[in-house]
């Protein structure tokens, strides 16, 4: 190999280029298994294809596409998708159209799909669970916005959890009965494996999933429930996730009661509630925040074995967990970040994961008596491989908090060096940083290798990924720490993690952004108002600008969580003040740093105008500010173009105010 070529970091080239983010990724956004063939089903958002979402089979050694051309396996309750698609027990599957919400049966074999729930505009279902011997019933949820404008709809959108009979002439409305109504969410529906219960978690405003849930349980009665029973969660104090069957016929399900979210079961012949205790992993999570609908991080392989993921400080790993003795094995697999866990037989299970040198995959994972693993990858999300000279793997840092209001704790990091085998730097020089602020902002970053964190790094950039304070993965305790400091205490945390790594000479502090999305997107404003002096340069993708603004037409799902985290320590003859303040709209004349504003024109999470108004306050006090507006694009990018002029125009913006070379 020759000499490296000396080039001014972030000026490097790169093998990963737009163009092969852009047309050579997928998204993989949930999987479903026959466990009666071993098939494995994933669902594919193509940028390609204009982010339509694929079925894809996986049996055998082949793999091919079953949904037809004119579908899209993408359900919208609650607006961020999840439970879109549910295999039932005869090899069907049944899925939710992205544009329709109409309900299909999915036929693997023939590849046709048949219309069972037409949905009314207005109407939509996710979540689904058939009977496991009268598989005409369906149960799912239903969310209604027929008298929701965009002003209302965080008010007139209801859901429900309804029992579908889908051998209904399809051309007419399947009959349908609403089986528990009267909160304001509802997820995971299901059946047990005999027929003879249906369980389900719903809550209330304002919690959100993390932060206050309840888990139901009632008695089937052929098209309705009965005696339904609250078995564990509680409104603003515990939250219960991911409630499903075992194969014992317990109920299990994991809850934050202790602090961290820990595995439970419950007998519904003798009412009896166990906690499975794990030696060393009592500080651990056994769940993730439930952004999106049909979470699945563990399940039962037999009678009494579990596999699961178990999180410590934002790492993932995968456990077996003999539910009998409460002992558990280690598996040797690389992943440090999972996304679905899913049975396939008694010894083996679907896995998506990304491991700390490859991208998110989808993988067949087979076990044998001694506990070793066999890994056979089924797809990827990425379907080029980026050489491991080029991989820069994350180093975890821990630093105090030294700026904002709260400054008892530690702020968590995943640092990311410049790597790149054919180039280096002068070797006077220091690397310009990236700080990356997940969204959320309850959500987590973590050390798996992300190929948009890997562009950066491969052309001579830094970039640092804070864990903030409020992040998951590492307890209730320290998600509730941002409860009414939003704005405040992460802000505080991004400006520690840049002057920690300073201290540590790892970047130059005079040429330093700070980029996110959503969550992320506003704690950039508010970061480069409230910390003029750290950034150099900033870019915002559909981030908030105006808090009450986006109060006055937010969606349902998080419409009263900004209360929580902005106003919950604010009294309440000063909740208009407090809201200005924290908006970054008013503040454009301390922003000295030039600011990318990422925008799609569809987003209802965080609307354009957010956008624009952010630019016209920058422009008025004369400062530096360009919208990018992405047509047909929502609260982030599925389509091949948007994909790549997102990084294209990311790339000059960081080159033109954080490199030597212009």
């Amino acid at each position: 190999m020759s000499a490296p070529q000396i080039a001014p970091y972030g000026h490097w080239k790169s093998p990963l280029t737009a163009e092969s983010l852009a047309t050579c990724s997928i998204m993989l956004n949930e999987v479903a298994v026959d466990e009666s063939t071993g098939a494995v089903y994933s669902v594919e958002c193509r940028p390609v294809e204009d982010g339509r979402s694929a079925v894809v089979q996986h049996l055998n050694g082949q793999s091919k596409d079953i949904l037809p051309k004119d579908l899209s396996a993408l359900a919208s309750v609650q607006e961020l998708g999840g439970g879109s698609i549910s295999m039932r027990f005869d090899g069907r599957i049944l899925l939710s159209d992205e544009d329709s919400c109409n309900v299909y049966l999915l036929d693997p074999g023939s590849t046709e799909a048949t219309l069972v729930q037409p949905a009314e505009k207005g109407i939509r279902y996710a979540d689904f669970s058939s009977h496991p011997t009268n598989p005409q019933w369906i149960i799912a949820i239903k969310e209604d916005h027929r008298e929701a404008t965009p002003e209302t709809q965080a008010t007139h959108v209801h859901n429900t959890l309804v029992a579908i009979d889908i051998d209904s002439d399809p051309q007419e409305s399947a009959k349908e009965v609403i089986i528990a109504q009267g909160d304001d969410f509802y997820s995971h529906p299901k059946f047990d494996p005999s027929g003879k219960y249906v369980s389900w978690i719903q809550w209330t405003h304002p919690d959100m999933p993390w932060t206050g849930t309840t888990l139901y349980l009632a008695e089937w009665k052929d098209g309705s429930v009965d005696n339904a029973t609250r078995i564990a969660g509680k409104a603003q104090e515990e939250s219960v996730a991911q409630p499903k069957w075992g194969l014992d016929g317990k109920l299990y399900f994991a809850s934050d009661r202790t602090g961290f979210w820990q595995l439970y079961s419950y007998n519904p012949e003798d009412t009896k509630l166990c906690a499975l205790s794990f030696k060393g992993m009592e500080n651990s999570d056994f769940a993730v925040a439930e952004w999106e609908l049909g979470s699945s991080t563990y399940t039962s392989l037999d009678e009494q074995t579990i596999v699961a993921t178990v999180i410590t400080h934002a790492t993932s790993k995968v456990v077996l967990i003999d539910t009998v003795t409460s002992s558990v094995q280690e598996l040797d697999l690389p992943y440090v970040d999972i996304d679905t866990i899913r049975r396939v037989s008694s010894t083996s299970f679907a896995v998506v994961g990304s491991t700390r040198t490859s991208p998110q995959e989808l993988a067949l994972i087979s076990i044998t008596p001694s506990f070793e693993t066999n890994r056979k990858v089924l797809t990827s999300t990425a379907s080029f491989e980026l050489a491991h000279d080029f991989v820069s793997t994350a180093t975890e840092y821990t630093a105090p908090q030294k700026h904002g209001p709260i400054q008892d704790s530690n702020v968590h990091m995943f640092y990311f060096a410049p790597r790149n085998p054919e180039f280096q730097a002068d070797e006077k020089s220091l690397p310009p940083l990236l700080v990356y602020v997940h969204g959320g902002p309850n959500g987590a970053v973590t050390p798996a290798l992300d190929l948009d964190i890997q562009y950066w790094t491969t052309r001579g950039f830094a970039v640092c990924a804070v864990n903030y304070t409020g992040s998951v993965g590492f307890g209730r305790e320290y998600r509730e720490r941002l409860s009414g400091y939003w704005g405040l205490v992460d802000v505080g945390d991004a400006a520690s993690a840049v002057e920690f790594l300073a201290d540590k000479m790892l970047i130059d502090k005079t040429r330093v952004g700070i980029y996110g999305g959503s969550a992320g997107g506003y704690l950039t404003l508010r970061a480069l108002h409230m910390y003029p002096e750290v950034w150099a340069a900033g870019i915002g993708s559909y981030g908030i600008s105006d808090v009450k603004a986006l109060q006055a037409d937010s969606y349902k799902f998080e419409s009263q969580d900004v209360d929580r985290l902005l106003l919950s320590k604010t009294n309440p003859d000063e909740r208009e003040l407090e809201l200005k303040k924290r908006s970054p709209c008013y503040y454009a004349k301390q922003m000295t740093a030039p600011l990318l504003l990422l925008q799609g024109t569809e987003d209802v999470v965080v609307p354009i105008a957010q956008a624009r108004m952010m630019a016209d306050a920058m422009h008025s006090e004369g400062r530096i500010a360009e919208v990018v507006e992405f047509e047909g694009e929502g609260h982030g990018w599925h389509g091949q173009k948007a994909i790549h002029e997102s990084f294209t125009r990311q790339e000059e913006w960081w080159k033109r105010y954080l490199t030597q070379m212009s």
